[in-house]
């Protein structure tokens, strides 16, 4: 009785948990941000900066049906460099920079169109992630009581994935991001000289590679 219990769970978990699917990516981007003071009397500007960035996503794939392949959601934990770069009107090749490293958390979907009549089976994807970003290590910014965190961001991506094997395969996308770094209270926003930056927030854009495993 006990073995045929076991037999039952082993396929039932199988039949279960065979659209389960994992992405292993790294990121490089080019970040633009849009630096807001409390003074609207000081003028700043912001810096366009490289920043590099790596993901772990776990979902679940749900198959649909003609041209749509499937739907995936996944969990997405993430780990990237964060910048906190400005200039100054007339003075843009001076920058000051701060440099950190954020962790975050969110939800991305993926919709998934199958390859037609391609010579290397193929996924073309078409997606968006959602969540928030805690700067957890800063060694160059000197804060007196919270850290910042950035919250929202939102991301939009293609991915080719190309199948070296049936669960197997190379993903290559591009992406384009928007999040912003907001802090507590502007006790806490003295970054530069005496400067207080209340808001942060960036625009980016990037490329991906990694690895795909799942359907």
């Amino acid at each position: 009785m006990k073995k045929l219990v076991l037999v039952i769970f082993l396929v039932g978990f199988c039949k279960v948990f065979a659209a389960f699917e994992f992405d292993i990516l790294g990121q490089l981007a080019a970040s633009t941000s849009f630096p807001i003071a409390e003074s609207r009397t000081t003028k700043v500007n912001g810096s366009t900066e490289a920043r590099w960035g790596a993901s772990l996503q776990i979902g679940y794939q749900f198959p649909m049906t003609n041209t749509l392949k499937g739907v995936s959601i996944f969990a997405d934990i993430r780990v990237e460099q964060a910048n906190i770069a400005i200039t100054f009107p007339g003075d843009t090749k001076t920058v000051s920079k701060k440099t950190g490293l954020n962790l975050g958390l969110g939800f991305t979907s993926k919709f998934i169109f199958g390859s037609i009549n391609s010579l290397v089976p193929r996924d073309t994807i078409l997606g968006f992630g959602v969540g928030a970003k805690v700067m957890a290590y800063a060694p160059d910014i000197i804060l007196s009581t919270k850290m910042p965190i950035l919250a929202p961001y939102l991301d939009l991506f293609v991915e080719q994935r190309f199948f070296v094997s049936r669960k197997l395969a190379l993903v290559g996308g591009i992406n384009v991001g928007v999040d912003m770094m907001m802090f507590q209270s502007t006790d806490i926003g003295q970054l530069f000289s005496g400067l207080y930056i209340t808001a942060f927030p960036s625009l980016s854009v990037g490329l991906s590679i990694g690895l795909h495993f799942g359907h």
